[in-house]
């Protein structure tokens, strides 16, 4: 269960979202929350003058450095006695530090052996978040915990604020990376509801080209193996939603489904299979799994999480999986398509 969760505040409403969340996971658990506000550093001057201009120079730097921080304190004060009827009775702590947001926050999380991040994302689109990023997409490569990320712009599904049948698709792509989603998406449901009224569907997006592509590397992929991949990848979520029951789900007799899909376009599938078109058949939250790969790799090939992360209006709960995984795992990135002599990338790999 998640005993220790940290709440990053900036000071927006949208934050703030988070709040009510937080509260109800930590009141199930029987755990904490931690505040967390982190103001910028004080910036480093490379050369100093000589004699008092410099010093004054420097002591002011200082004092506005400690007025943000104190003011910060009082903000995360005044937040908690805002939100006192949804914390009461849930031990409550405040963090304030200094730094670069995501580095200082990812730091906090390891030294506070905190166990859940929840936050809301900003959605910033453009060149601002190109060029700055955002803790959320910061978090999808290096936080060492679970992250749930609202979407500020979303709903919060009423599964999350109130007792509510809770949904949550879970993609996976046959890989042990992807499947490190699974046990932090049945720690929420537990969390949240009662695990008997709840749903967890496996979802397995079989990524090959189109038979007729017009690269040579497509030549060979005939209709027959389309097929054969399908039959593989139904037979592989449905084996897993089985060791589920007998093994994580077996003393609760949660909902387990499974489907499968056959798509280049993951990202916009598994947004498509979650969100249904806003029918009343759409998912309450996406549990995906990413370990972190940068670089010109990532570049070039995209990300299935954070194209996810920047499009759809779910909530995300994103798991990074254990080094000991990753290791295991990255070097390849991609699995045989048993019978069919074709592999299929590994998404979660491509970030």
């Amino acid at each position: 269960m998640f005993q220790r969760i940290l709440v990053p505040l900036d000071g927006s409403d949208g934050a703030e979202r988070a709040i009510p969340v937080a509260a109800r996971i930590a009141r199930a658990s029987g755990g904490s929350i931690v505040f967390m506000r982190v103001v910028p550093a004080l910036a480093e001057v490379g050369t100093f003058a000589a004699g008092a201009r410099g010093t004054i120079t420097m002591k002011s730097e200082i004092e506005a450095s400690e007025k943000e921080l104190a003011g910060a304190a009082s903000y995360l004060a005044a937040i908690i006695a805002a939100y006192a009827d949804e914390l009461a009775g849930i031990k409550t702590e405040m963090d304030v530090a200094a730094g670069a947001a995501s580095p200082t926050i990812f730091s906090t999380v390891r030294h506070e052996h905190v166990d859940l991040v929840v936050m809301c994302s900003h959605g910033e689109t453009g060149l601002k978040r190109w060029v700055l990023g955002s803790v959320a997409q910061q978090a999808v490569r290096h936080s060492p915990v679970p992250v749930l990320v609202l979407n500020e712009h979303g709903m919060v599904p009423l599964a999350l604020s109130a007792a509510h049948c809770l949904r949550v698709l879970v993609p996976l792509d046959g890989s042990a990376l992807a499947e490190a989603a699974l046990e932090p998406a049945a720690q929420l449901i537990a969390a949240l509801t009662d695990p008997v009224q709840c749903e967890l569907h496996l979802l397995r997006v079989v990524d090959l080209p189109p038979a007729y592509g017009r690269m040579k590397s497509q030549a060979h992929i005939s209709d027959s193996m389309q097929q054969e991949a399908r039959k593989e990848a139904e037979t592989y979520v449905q084996a897993m939603a089985e060791r589920l029951r007998e093994t994580t789900f077996a003393t609760c007799k949660l909902h387990l489904t499974s489907s499968v899909a056959v798509s280049t376009d993951v990202a916009g599938t598994i947004i498509t299979q979650a969100e249904q078109s806003g029918s009343s058949d759409g998912y309450d939250v996406i549990a995906i799994a990413t370990h972190g790969r940068g670089g010109l790799k990532r570049l070039v090939m995209g990300s299935v999480t954070e194209h996810l992360l920047g499009f759809t209006k779910l909530p995300l709960l994103i798991v990074r999986p254990q080094e000991a995984e990753t290791r295991g795992e990255e070097q390849g990135g991609t699995i045989p398509v048993e019978g069919t002599g074709v592999e299929a990338q590994t998404w979660p790999g491509l970030l």
